[in-house]
């Protein structure tokens, strides 16, 4: 399967996030020439544990990243989902705001706004155990990751009884928008997300394009014309619905965010918002959208994985707080490697499989019909997180397949690649 074709089904299922560089993707996405314009001719080092303010030009420790954003109302925290590093600073950012005094909220990516904030409360207080909020929230109905990831961020928002709120749009409405476009959006749907959404932004599009494998040497306008090699080779009318669905996702999450900050009148309060690197780099992702709604300062934090004895150099414009962190070879918790069908009467069916994967050793193939796992019966996705949430590397895995008329069973172990 072309990449292409993997991002347009990815974007109509309503999957398609930008996350921040995957393993093994290169380097262009943080060294593009956008963004503020006093900063984005400037070029900075990228060195492990060092944390620049680009602002001012100067390193700050983890403290004084407090004091750097100690004017922001609005904090995004970037993240690669599954990258332990990612969440490690993101935890490090919440703990200095903390400390300074003050008030934070937490705004997830992981969760729409409509999500019931009951789970959330009652974990502050003690009231259920992890496996209970995993339940009651629906974290394997609304995110695709492993818990283990998200874990830390959790414990310090119970430590400090800070609270949780989701903020981003449903992922059924923002899919119908990948498939037809911000414009053939009405009705119920169109007032579930932002009600102000620019997709015109040709910096964001160019960023965009650097994310999903399009090419930045040439204009992000140039894809008008549809020129192969941008995109991945894709239809201009395409990358745009794609376009639209990434600043849905973007205003959406801004509007939640101000939201939030606007009903806590006290001058302390702070929304720290933990998402995708993709939302938050050169603050042409949701800091963009969020000036429709708010005049509160948006400031933004990414970490940026480093590999040791390659120097590299990024755009001093690509975040407030660059945070060097060390580049990680393998993702931590196990997956499967495949994605199912969103919706439909079959969702237990498989609709990709990553290359390399778990899956793909085993034999699974894009059509198949996963039954059971290690006999447990598969009804959807859902089913299948929880129960690889709670394997480990190198486990066996049992799998039960219908492929057309046939029904295999299919084995293997969970191995990194």
């Amino acid at each position: 399967m072309s990449r292409a074709t993997r991002l347009l089904l990815l974007t109509l299922t309503g999957t398609l996030v930008l996350t921040g560089l995957s393993r093994g993707q290169g380097r262009e996405p943080f060294n593009l020439e956008v963004g503020d314009p006093a900063r984005k001719t400037k070029s900075i080092a990228l060195v492990v544990d060092q944390i620049h303010d680009t602002n001012k030009g100067v390193d700050v420790s983890p403290d004084e990243v407090a004091a750097a954003l100690s004017d922001a109302s609005i904090v995004l925290v970037g993240e690669a989902h599954t990258s332990i590093e990612s969440h490690r600073v993101q935890i490090a950012v919440i703990a200095a705001l903390q400390r300074a005094g003050r008030k934070v909220t937490i705004g997830l990516e992981m969760f729409p706004a409509e999500a019931p904030t009951a789970p959330f409360d009652r974990w502050l207080r003690g009231g259920i155990d992890e496996a209970a909020l995993l339940r009651e929230s629906g974290w394997y109905d609304y995110w695709g990751y492993p818990w283990g990831y998200y874990r830390d961020v959790f414990l310090i928002a119970k430590q400090y009884r800070l609270p949780i709120r989701g903020v981003n749009a449903p992922r059924a409405v923002v899919a119908m928008v990948g498939r037809r476009g911000l414009a053939g959006i009405g009705g119920m749907e169109r007032g579930q997300i932002a009600p102000t959404i620019d997709t015109t932004n040709e910096e964001h599009k160019q960023v965009f394009l650097a994310y999903v494998g399009g090419t930045s040497d040439t204009p992000a306008s140039a894809t008008s014309s549809g020129a192969p090699g941008h995109g991945a080779g894709m239809p201009a009318e395409t990358l745009q619905r794609m376009v639209d669905a990434q600043c849905t996702w973007d205003a959406t999450m801004a509007l939640h965010a101000a939201e939030l900050i606007k009903d806590n009148p006290d001058p302390k309060a702070v929304v720290v918002v933990l998402v995708g690197s993709g939302h938050v780099a050169y603050g042409l992702g949701i800091a963009r959208q969020a000036k429709a709604y708010t005049d509160k300062r948006v400031a933004t934090v990414l970490p940026i994985a480093s590999t040791p004895g390659k120097p590299e150099q990024i755009r001093a414009s690509v975040a407030d707080i660059v945070w060097g962190v060390p580049a990680e070879t393998y993702p931590l918790f196990p997956t499967l490697g495949v994605s199912f069908r969103s919706n439909g009467d079959q969702p237990n069916t498989v609709l990709m499989v990553s290359p390399g994967s778990a899956a793909e050793t085993m034999g699974l193939k894009p059509g198949d019909m996963l039954m059971t796992i290690d006999d447990q019966p598969i009804h959807k996705d859902v089913e299948v997180r929880a129960l690889l949430d709670r394997k480990q590397w190198g486990d066996a895995v049992k799998a039960t397949v219908k492929r057309g008329a046939d029904t295999l069973t299919l084995t293997g172990r969970l191995r990194r690649r």
